[in-house]
């Protein structure tokens, strides 16, 4: 039998080569092939003794990752898969290459598959499923999910499927996660302890070059530089890095992202035809030089200079004092390059700030003359990230490294931009920062993830205490105390992902009109995001005890390499700040004139009208219905972020009309800025929450979300109870009523729980952690 050209219409495969086909079936089911497999899987089929020679030419056709099985082949292999198991008792517990080899014993009835080669045969379907990546449980029930008949009794103990919930969470991206999930669990990106940095840096660098090799580097540039114009997929790739080594993660992000974005935002054609290929194939490596050790979030007061030099047709960048370094700058002990935030000065007149390309090495890897780097050395965290210090000594470069899209200096010397207005040239070439706030949001969210998986899978299996002597210990997770230490979080952390889903939907489709809407959800989000992190992982990390303490229980990285999230791309108490600026912007004009009054008066009636309905009918409402009530949620939420904007534009205008300096009516409402910002991020976030559930078609999985969402609902409400008391928008009887509703959603959620964080399809090569994976003594 010839398989080398097997159509679908007529298709027909030999039990031997049906044996094979669920190890290929589930190692293409992803559609990517990794690094180490692509070495290992030709080497197996040949050493298959039992296959013909036409057959294995059949399967090293499949072998080839720009290659990949057509959907039609995909189904024959399902079509054969079927046919060949239709007669055996597949067990739960069957690997797949004893499902494989059961299908070949079973249709060879005396032919090459007889005893005495049993070992042999079985030994090599083995070598196969271990070389394409699908030896393991996971993998097996990938398998038997489409096979008739197929049952789960894990599922059966859930309300619901996980691996349904994991395609609502992946949504439009679970192409590119699956691929990343797969690629990742590959032994190349092993999640390693490397005590010294240099030797740390070393192997970060190769993995970034390796992801490179790989092609998801390039998801978002254009497909004429040999990217993908998949910006979407660049953000996911980002956020499915952070479930595993973080130093990775904020490398590949600033060579990709920051650099990279530069480089395409804020050059033009030119800049693009000769860098972004080199620098997406990791051949042309740089860094993002903005922050100074005197400036980190006022980039506007950034000291270095870049003057114009008519006489040479060069640009002068110049570091004039110690504060005027380059601080903190990611992949400054490896770039070739640094796309350099400085004051544009021009036949002696400021332009502000705009970047310019500095070579910093040459090709053999020695600092340019004028150029100084420092070694930032040993951080809390992220030691794999080579940050360092750059000053500049009157180093030239010519006229063409000026990042050009919105200023740029004519062959005459003269200044000319498409934006006349200063600041807002200034925030339009700030929006490079945009995706790297959303990346960062993400990244935090999928390290809180991962923490909670930790403290949830330990928890359900650590014992502690017995109601009485000779009885079995608790569970951990079954102590209400527990409980309120990680559901809550949990619920909170589904928010946050479908919020930052949803901004990065908006961030696809960003257009002048929405620009200033996506950059103040992406600080809002972004603080909030990095914040739950860092409260949730060490959280987790006392949910654990003493194990939690242990670097093998991944926990204390997590803390160590997301503890920067909140400072890093952009402080986030300043970045609320910003916020709450961007959700007054209707009013910045004045805050005295008749407009902004007719704006105070309208939501003044809005809150009002909204306010006396709770006055005299739900103030004290606390029937279990009312406090679950999607209604009563939005409400709440709209209520807190409706009443802080007005109070906070009264203060404001009454401030103003007084005369007094606006810099320091800013100061006298900054802490009242956070408030705000606070609460119209929360109404983001239930805003995102009831729009992905009302998505959801399956019942069982809109019936957890509709529980996670009102936990999350809930518990914000009752996180900031003070303020509704002192608002007079809830009495204490109804405060109290919410505190026993969210203790029984947590209760309703218990039985759950390991699916909740199931859903979150983290890999245990990633999750690695012994506690979690039920290995340790």
């Amino acid at each position: 039998m010839s398989t080398a050209h097997v159509t679908p219409d007529h298709a027909t495969f030999s039990p031997h080569l049906t044996s094979v086909l669920p190890m290929f079936y589930v190692g293409w089911s992803d559609s990517v092939l990794s690094p180490s497999e692509m070495s290992l899987i030709d080497s197996a089929i040949d050493n298959m003794h039992f296959l013909s020679a036409e057959e294995k030419q059949y399967l090293h056709q499949w072998t080839d990752p720009q290659n990949p099985p057509p959907p039609a082949v995909f189904e024959q292999w399902l079509v054969a898969i079927r046919t060949a198991s239709d007669e055996l008792s597949l067990d739960q517990r069957l690997s797949l290459a004893d499902i494989g080899y059961r299908i070949g014993k079973a249709g060879t009835a005396g032919g090459e598959l007889d005893e005495s080669s049993e070992p042999k045969t079985f030994q090599a379907l083995q070598d196969l499923a271990h070389a394409l990546g699908v030896d393991t449980p996971v993998s097996a029930r990938i398998l038997r999910r489409q096979l008739p008949g197929y049952s789960d009794e894990s599922d059966a103990q859930l309300s619901f499927s996980p691996e349904h919930l994991l395609s609502i969470l992946d949504d439009d991206m679970a192409d590119v996660n699956q691929r990343m999930r797969k690629l990742l669990r590959d032994p190349v990106f092993e999640l390693k302890h490397i005590a010294d940095k240099h030797d740390y840096r070393q192997h970060i660098l190769q993995l970034t070059k390796e992801l490179a090799r790989q092609g998801v580097s390039g998801y978002s540039f254009p497909k004429a530089y040999g990217g993908g114009e998949r910006t979407g997929d660049h953000i996911a790739v980002f956020e499915m890095l952070a479930y595993g080594d973080l130093s990775l993660t904020i490398k590949f992000g600033v060579q990709f992202g920051l650099f990279g974005g530069a480089l395409f935002m804020l050059g033009s054609e030119k800049h693009h035809r000769l860098y972004v290929e080199p620098m997406h194939r990791a051949e042309l490596l740089g860094c993002f030089a903005m922050t100074e050790t005197g400036h980190g979030s006022n980039v506007r007061g950034l000291e270095t200079t870049a003057t114009y030099d008519s006489t040479t047709d060069e640009i002068v960048i110049h570091s004039p004092s110690y504060s005027a370094g380059k601080e903190y700058i990611g992949n400054a002990l490896h770039s070739d390059m640094a796309a350099v935030f400085a004051q544009l000065i021009v036949d002696g007149e400021n332009h502000g700030v705009h970047a310019v390309l500095v070579p910093l090495r040459d090709t053999g890897g020695a600092l340019l003359p004028g150029v100084k780097v420092e070694d930032c050395g040993y951080k809390v965290g992220l030691n794999g990230v080579d940050n360092g210090r750059i000053w500049f000594d009157q180093v030239r470069v010519p006229r063409a490294n000026l990042l050009d899209r919105y200023g740029s200096i004519t062959t005459e010397g003269t200044y000319t931009s498409p934006i006349t207005k200063p600041s807002k040239r200034f925030f339009t070439m700030l929006g490079a920062l945009v995706a790297g706030r959303i990346c960062v949001g993400l990244a935090s969210i999928s390290a809180t993830k991962k923490s909670l998986a930790i403290a949830t899978k330990y928890a359900l299996h650590r014992r502690q205490f017995a109601p009485k002597d000779g009885q079995e210990e608790a569970l951990i997770m079954d102590y209400p105390t527990h409980m309120e230490r990680i559901i809550p979080a949990i619920a909170t952390t589904y928010g946050y992902h479908f919020a930052l889903r949803d901004l990065a939907k908006l961030y696809g489709e960003q257009n002048e009109e929405n620009a200033r809407q996506i950059e103040t959800m992406a600080a809002g989000l972004k603080s909030k995001a990095t914040w739950h992190a860092t409260k949730t992982i060490q959280v987790c990390r006392e949910a654990c005890g003493g194990k939690g303490y242990l670097a093998e229980n991944q926990i204390a990285a997590l803390k160590a390499d997301t503890d920067i999230f909140t400072t890093f791309e952009g402080d986030n108490t300043v970045l609320m700040q910003l916020v709450a600026k961007g959700v007054l912007t209707e009013f910045k004009q004045s805050f005295h004139d008749d407009g902004s009054r007719a704006v105070l008066s309208f939501l003044l009636k809005k809150a009002g009208h909204r306010m006396s309905e709770y006055n005299f009918i739900n103030k004290r409402n606390d029937r279990f219905e009312h406090l679950t009530s999607q209604n009563f949620l939005t409400e709440a939420f709209e209520y807190r972020y409706e009443k802080l904007m007005i109070k906070l534009s009264e203060r404001m205008r009454k401030y103003l009309k007084r005369k007094m300096d606006g810099h320091e009516a800013f100061l006298k409402t900054q802490v009242h800025l956070v408030d705000l910002a606070d609460a119209y991020i929360d109404h983001l976030v239930l805003q995102s929450y009831a729009d992905a559930i009302s998505g959801v078609e399956n019942e069982d999985t809109k019936n957890v979300l509709q529980r996670l969402y009102t936990l999350f609902g809930l518990d914000t409400i009752y996180q900031n109870r003070g303020w509704y008391l002192e608002n007079d928008f809830m009495d204490g009887t109804k405060t109290k009523a919410i505190r026993k509703v969210r203790m029984k959603l947590m209760q309703d959620l218990r039985p759950d729980v390991g699916g909740l964080v199931d859903a979150f399809g983290i890999p245990d090569e990633l999750v690695k952690a012994p506690i979690a994976l039920n290995v340790w003594s």
